[in-house]
């Protein structure tokens, strides 16, 4: 029962990461449609709606690996995309041995390298977009939405310390001062760690929306 319990926690969790992760979008094409949406979810309604799926894919694919206009955006999101499947290589590897508290490799710098390797990816997602942006609204729904996510993995990893800290106790709680949350930043003892995790990405998406992009688009 505890074994199935815990998968169906695991699932759980999967699920609300992956329809975060379908949430934004790098161009809108009629309903948004873009590579942010690696789950594929904006897809769906391309093939509801009988409209040329493999166009719309190709056309993202085409502007996230080619367009040079979008370089910076590229390279954050392709950092991202190597933290997250260096973090999760290393969790099914842990798995494998089973060992139940991974403090290696990633896991000894930050305790959920796979939301910030997710974070960071869609970062770059943002400022992709954000580059091709010209006008403050499209600017502020871009960027609040990218906020809106790290808010919602802040949210699954919290939630995820306090299933872990209940199964390992003092074990986790050591580990717990001795490595970051989210972000790799030593965190000044008076401010409570999940304050100063969203501190940090408040700061994070002022920089997003205050940064003038077009310095940055290369035509």
């Amino acid at each position: 029962m505890k074994n199935i319990s815990q998968k169906i926690k695991h699932l759980f969790e999967a699920l609300l990461t992956v329809l975060l992760f379908g949430m934004q979008t790098i161009f809108e094409i009629g309903i948004s449609i873009g590579m942010m949406s690696i789950p594929l979810l904006p897809y769906v309604w391309l093939v509801l709606t009988n409209e040329n799926v493999a166009n719309a894919f190709w056309f993202n694919v085409e502007i996230m690996l080619f367009a040079k206009q979008y370089w910076v955006g590229r390279i954050i999101a392709f950092i991202g995309a190597a933290v997250l499947l260096v973090a999760v290589a290393q969790f099914l590897w842990s798995r494998y041995k089973g060992i139940e508290l991974i403090q290696s490799g990633l896991y000894s710098k930050i305790r959920h390298p796979q939301f910030t390797g997710i974070i960071i990816l869609t970062l770059g997602l943002t400022v992709i977009v954000a580059t091709e942006f010209t006008f403050i609204n499209d600017l502020f729904k871009n960027t609040g939405l990218w906020l809106l996510q790290v808010l919602g993995y802040i949210s699954i990893a919290k939630y995820e310390d306090w299933t872990l800290q209940k199964k390992l106790g003092d074990k986790y709680s050591q580990y717990k001062q001795n490595v970051s949350f989210l972000f790799p930043i030593k965190k000044p003892k008076r401010i409570p760690e999940l304050l100063y995790t969203i501190l940090i990405a408040l700061l994070i998406w002022l920089i997003l929306f205050i940064f003038p992009f077009h310095l940055i688009r290369i035509v």
